[in-house]
């Protein structure tokens, strides 16, 4: 049996990604607590927009060579809306347009954050050259 660290990097990517997408389905699904005030108007909006960055950034470390990638971008939307599908099912969390936004607007900040480093940081090229030496 082969120690995580010999396994390939994109492999246990998406072991976290999976990770990261049941705790923000997780996150969303719960419901609030007695004294769940908001620490500032829009913070939700906030978590919303840095959690699918986080997630988009999250998405391509597991799957390197989708930077651009339609089916990416497509991918995390449906998971979005998904969850807050879910959350107009329950008592307690309400379906909002809002929150699509933020969610789509994280998505896009998590690929111009990569996109704009990725001509400067050797490890996002290393990384990816990683990824198709790996796939061969």
């Amino acid at each position: 049996m082969k120690h995580i660290f010999e396994k390939p990097l994109y492999k246990i990517a998406r072991v976290g990604l999976v990770i990261l997408l049941l705790s923000v389905a997780w996150g969303c699904l719960q419901a609030p607590g007695p004294d769940d005030t908001p620490w500032f108007l829009g913070a939700d909006k906030v978590i919303h927009l840095s959690s699918y960055a986080l997630l988009y950034i999250s998405a391509w470390l597991a799957f390197p060579g989708a930077l651009l990638s339609w089916t990416l971008h497509a991918a995390l939307l449906a998971y979005g809306l998904l969850i807050e599908g879910l959350q107009s099912l329950t008592d307690y969390r309400s379906a909002e347009l809002a929150d699509m936004l933020a969610n789509a607007t994280g998505l896009g900040l998590g690929c111009l954050f990569l996109s704009l480093l990725g001509g400067r940081l050797a490890f996002i090229h290393q990384y990816r050259s990683a990824y198709e030496k790996q796939k061969l």
